[in-house]
């Protein structure tokens, strides 16, 4: 099965990744898989950044094997995104990566270290990708980034994944990201 990108030709199309429309025009792209309804194949829609955040392996597969059949300005935007998903097959827990929000409660336990995420303090949330979909999976203390991702270099996946947050929240996250020291 190959791997498209191209130009929507409608606002139909939901970008899988994150759940927004994909605009009349704007550059997708579709992973293709066999159909798990009936025969043949379905095509999963992302944005292009997405599909390099979120599902790295068919987007690289795609850049490989249908560079000759690409335009020059599609190509030259899905390489400047192939670093990224690069990224993401080197730190395989790193397309996980969903929403981050401050924790509304105590109750959510942390999945790296299995400690409660406390009240009004950033969290970051994960999904995994399961039958043609995502899912949501619980979430991380921010700074146990560095232990479930095996690094802090997110901060680019959270400003596009999470568009409403403004400066002085990405500069408060940057912070929680670091690993606290231990009071031993």
């Amino acid at each position: 099965m190959t791997h498209v990108i191209e130009h929507s030709p409608s606002g139909r199309a939901k970008c899988r990744g994150c759940d927004t429309k994909i605009g009349k025009g704007e550059l997708r792209f579709g992973e293709r898989r066999p159909n798990a309804f009936g025969e043949g194949e379905m095509t999963l829609w992302f944005h292009v950044p997405c599909a390099a955040y979120k599902r790295p392996e068919p987007f690289l597969e795609m850049i490989d094997d249908q560079a000759d059949d690409l335009a020059a300005n599609d190509l030259t935007v899905a390489r400047t995104l192939k670093p990224a998903a690069e990224f993401g097959i080197e730190h395989r827990r790193v397309p996980r990566l969903d929403t981050v929000d401050r924790a509304p409660t105590s109750r959510a336990r942390c999945r790296s270290c299995q400690e409660l995420i406390e009240k009004d303090t950033w969290r970051i949330g994960l999904v995994f990708f399961e039958e043609h979909r995502f899912g949501p999976s619980g979430f991380i203390h921010a700074a146990c980034a560095e232990a479930y991702f095996g690094t802090t270099e997110v901060l680019e996946r959270i400003s596009h994944f999470n568009p409403a947050l403004d400066a002085g929240d990405i500069h408060a996250i940057e912070a929680a990201l670091q690993p606290q020291a231990s009071l031993d």
